[in-house]
């Protein structure tokens, strides 16, 4: 009788330690995600895509390549628009007046347009007359931007320009799994606290 009261909070310590090891790590992930300055926003899922999206920074010039930079942080790229559909959701969720970087980009072969994701192009909603590569900069217009004109339309525009103002990007991403190692040996303390609480009350 001794020996079972002495060891009886055994089970109920281990699932306590199990439960808050699950709710700091929850809590972590979540503040860092959201309370990053590289973060403009809380993620969001599309359950149509399977991917998340979220507003990133382009850094003190605004430019294309640091939101991409920072979306490749995330395990992603600028946001790739596969369909109406999803640039619909994008702008439900997002804004449909705000002006975002999306993925799209011509900055290795002019005119030869791609996704940073390398994803194949199965859509496109270019603003009547674009894109035009309009200079300066001398390079010209090397980045597409959502929201130009009515419903989505897209620009190419570049941050250098002398009409340009700060924007943002989108970024799609697939988190980084947390660590299988980690989630099995929280999994088997809950499980043997589990085991342990059966075996004292029987």
């Amino acid at each position: 009788m001794k020996a079972r009261t002495l060891f009886s909070h055994v089970p109920s310590l281990f699932l306590s330690i199990a439960r808050k090891s699950l709710c700091i790590t929850t809590i972590s992930m979540l503040a860092i995600f959201c309370c990053s300055a590289v973060l403009l926003a809380c993620p969001v899922y599309n359950p149509s895509t399977g991917h998340w999206y979220t507003i990133v920074s382009s850094g003190n010039d605004g430019s294309w390549g640091n939101a991409e930079n920072n979306a490749i942080a995330l395990n992603g790229h600028l946001v790739t628009i596969n369909d109406s559909a999803e640039e619909t959701w994008l702008r439900d969720i997002f804004g449909g007046t705000t002006k975002f970087w999306i993925g799209f980009n011509d900055a290795e072969i002019e005119g030869n347009w791609v996704w940073s994701s390398d994803e194949a192009v199965t859509y496109t909603n270019w603003a009547p007359g674009e894109p035009n590569n309009c200079t300066p900069p001398p390079i010209g217009e090397d980045y597409a931007v959502l929201n130009w004109g009515s419903n989505g339309a897209w620009n190419d525009w570049d941050h250098q320009r002398p009409d340009y103002y700060h924007i943002d990007g989108i970024a799609e991403y697939t988190p980084v799994p947390v660590p299988s190692t980690c989630l099995l040996f929280l999994l088997s303390i809950l499980g043997m606290a589990g085991m342990k609480r059966k075996v004292w009350k029987a």
